[in-house]
């Protein structure tokens, strides 16, 4: 430390202002940090920034020494208990501060290159050294302590200062590939900004040094600077002011952070919904519609002896229908929509499935449809719907050993009700926890609505679902 600045401070209130401001940047940097840092942070940055914390801290409160600490206490040197407290402390305080700064570039490097941990001791080190310099230069009590205190000043800033503030810009500038992943261009400025600064301080608090009898204090000092019109005070307090705003933005590096996690999240949420969708459709879709095939098969089977012209149409139809298989299962394995060319209104949909797959059942059907005029379904509500009535007439064809099915839709404004109810054996309770079950409430809950089962065992099962309509303004009705 230079003790001329004690007095300096107190003999201008302007010095004692902008030392004040010098103070207070550091230490709101340091604060900054410790308040917005993200424990949980995986980035390299976040492991290192509590040195930089400690280093703003401690150097605020360095810079604060010079004012707050009494002129009496001063003048005493380090004749009394309370001098040498308040003197002895101010002096290890500034180069304990620039230890921390050290201590920030070199961890942040070691983290960032892979470097040997072994050098993340290297600040301690250099502590020592410092220390012991400072210890065995003691020159006792008399106006030499000045100087000594002088000495102790230049020695930090050369051996802590200069090369921490270098270190740590260095430090900051390989962070550039890993902010760059964020996607946030402004994490660039304000990294360049904060490296670039902490360049600037390299020469303003660790190269420029007040005046001394050996080089390069001797030539490069505060001294040239204040012969150029350019107080060394005022270049250090502009570092101090810069460097806090740019840490300051960068440190919004944890919400880009957080922000790129939500959207991995929300990404991988989409592929698992993709995944369950077409695990859906290849169930209620592909499986069914084969199973359906097999049906056809059988029965057909039994016509080639009875009516083999007949038996070949239907062979012919079933062809037809193994090829539509065939191009849903690309489709699905594609990972893209059915593609069905599906009539917006769910009546037509329910009519067009149980034509499909309770032809040739022996099933008797009745319809009661009744309502206002019905309105559409979006894409998804389409596929959705197709589904549901595929697994739910697949199940009674396959378990139900039903003679009857009656279908009842009640169209309301906002949507449809449909309740399909058979009168075969009821399903075993062990089947509501089965894949085609659960991927029916899935469906009904995707497509807005909901699904009710009532099963009585030996007298039938009625299935009961609502679905909203589309409304056309991104929601349903």
């Amino acid at each position: 430390m230079d003790p001329s600045l004690h007095f300096l401070t107190r003999e201008h209130w302007q010095w004692n202002l902008l030392f004040f401001i010098y103070g207070l940047s550091f230490f709101l940097m340091g604060f900054a940090i410790l308040i917005l840092t993200r424990r949980g942070s995986k980035l390299h940055l976040s492991r290192s920034l509590p040195w930089l914390a400690a280093f703003g801290l401690a150097h605020g409160l360095v810079e604060w020494g010079y004012i707050l600490i009494p002129t009496a206490v001063v003048a005493e040197g380090w004749e009394t208990l309370g001098a040498i407290i308040f003197n002895g402390g101010h002096a290890l305080l500034l180069p304990l501060s620039y230890t921390f700064l050290l201590a920030f570039g070199l961890n942040l490097l070691v983290d960032t290159r892979g470097w040997s941990r072994r050098l993340k001791s290297l600040p301690v080190l250099a502590f020592i050294i410092w220390f012991l310099i400072f210890f065995f230069t003691f020159p006792g009590r008399g106006p030499a302590i000045n100087n000594w205190l002088l000495l102790g000043d230049i020695m930090a800033r050369y051996i802590l200062a200069l090369p921490g503030s270098i270190l740590s810009a260095v430090a900051i500038l390989n962070q550039q590939e890993e902010l760059a992943s964020l996607g946030r261009r402004s994490l660039r400025h304000y990294l360049l900004g904060s490296a670039a600064v902490l360049f600037l301080y390299a020469v303003a608090g660790g190269l420029l040094v007040p005046p001394a009898p050996f080089f390069p204090a001797s030539v490069i000092n505060t001294g040239l600077l204040m012969y150029l019109g350019l107080p060394v005070p005022v270049l250090r307090i502009s570092s101090s002011l810069l460097l806090t705003y740019f840490i300051f933005r960068l440190l919004e590096v944890f919400e880009a952070e957080e922000q790129k996690y939500h959207q991995v999240v929300r990404e991988r949420e989409m592929i698992w919904r993709e995944r369950e969708k077409i695990r859906r459709d290849l169930h209620d879709g592909v499986i069914q519609a084969i199973y359906g095939l097999a049906l056809g098969l059988e029965y057909t089977r039994g016509l080639l002896a009875e009516n083999p012209s007949a038996a070949a149409g239907r062979l012919q139809a079933l062809s037809q229908q193994a090829e539509a298989v065939i191009e849903d299962l690309r489709g699905y394995l594609a990972g893209l929509h059915l593609g069905r060319e599906l009539p917006p209104e769910p009546v037509a949909i329910i009519k067009q499935r149980a034509a499909d797959l309770l032809q040739d059942s022996g099933l008797e059907i009745f319809w009661h449809v009744q309502g206002e005029k019905p309105g559409t379904l979006d894409s998804d509500q389409r596929d959705h719907l197709y589904h549901m009535v595929t697994e739910i007439f697949s199940n009674i064809r396959r378990h139900a050993r039903a003679s009857r099915v009656r279908i009842q839709v009640e169209q309301e404004v906002d949507g449809f009700m449909v309740s399909i109810k058979d009168d075969g054996t009821g399903i075993l309770r062990a089947a509501s926890y089965g894949q085609g079950l659960g991927n029916l409430r899935q469906r009904a809950a995707l497509a807005g609505g909901w699904v009710e089962i009532a099963d009585w065992p030996g007298r039938g099962t009625t299935v009961t679902f609502w679905l909203p309509y589309y409304t056309g303004d991104g929601g349903k009705g």
